[in-house]
């Protein structure tokens, strides 16, 4: 694996947020390769067959599969101190999701066999790498009930909910900041651009949000969290 990386060696590398147990984070950049991306440039695309796991260390991507048709599914978009590939590099299979550099991105690259032994190289690191893969089980379970089963505005009130969880919540208030654009929410949410557009004006209206160009301010969390929880008959 190389020499251990400290904690002012992470926070160099754009990793202090990495939250993972420490001995697994050293362990990972100390194995890596760091490489960057252009903004637009394509990562990873859906069924290559690679498996090396990206680290973002600064910027941000975007997780997406394209239908035939050319439809854009967004599954979600990740940011520095988060991770992607780790599925392929588990079971060896082809790239289950293409990834886009949404801005100048800077990435740390750990070889499949590298994260492997990393991750089982003690029982905190595998519980805590059990854990993430836990939660995006439940992501998804999320987003399938959601698509399923829920109205277009519900959907919306379920995502904005759950980016604004992710920005952090202080006295009833969050920020989403930069918020994706309603063509990007409408992908993610499985409608049209038209229809984000409609909703977050009624939100505005009924003083739930406020939003100023790419900056969009929840103003009232609970309330917004209200509708998304009815709407579901349970919490986000």
């Amino acid at each position: 694996m190389g020499e251990a990386i400290s904690e002012n060696g992470l926070r160099l590398r754009g990793l202090s947020d990495f939250e993972a147990p420490a001995t697994l984070a050293a362990a990972l950049v100390a194995a890596s390769r760091f490489v960057r991306a252009r903004k637009g440039q394509i990562l990873l695309e859906h069924g290559m067959p690679t498996g090396d796991v990206y680290l973002v260390s600064s910027g941000r991507v975007r997780v997406e599969l394209l239908a035939v048709e050319g439809r854009e599914v967004v599954m979600r978009d990740l940011a520095a101190g988060q991770f992607f590939g780790e599925i392929a590099a588990i079971d060896s299979g082809r790239r289950s999701a293409s990834i886009m550099a949404l801005e100048r991105t800077e990435l740390l690259v750990v070889p499949a066999a590298a994260f492997r032994e990393a991750v089982a190289s003690s029982a905190e690191a595998a519980t805590w790498f059990f854990g993430h893969l836990t939660a995006l089980v439940r992501n998804l379970t999320d987003r399938v009930f959601e698509v399923s089963a829920l109205n277009v505005q519900a959907r919306i009130h379920c995502q904005l909910v759950r980016m604004a969880a992710a920005a952090g919540v202080a006295e009833n208030r969050s920020v989403i900041d930069p918020l994706p654009t309603h063509e990007e929410l409408a992908a993610l949410v499985g409608t049209h651009r038209e229809a984000v557009t409609r909703e977050l004006s009624w939100l505005s209206r009924s003083g739930l949000i406020v939003q100023q160009r790419r900056r969009l301010e929840i103003v009232k969390f609970l309330e917004l969290s209200l509708l998304a929880q009815r709407a579901r008959g349970s919490d986000l």
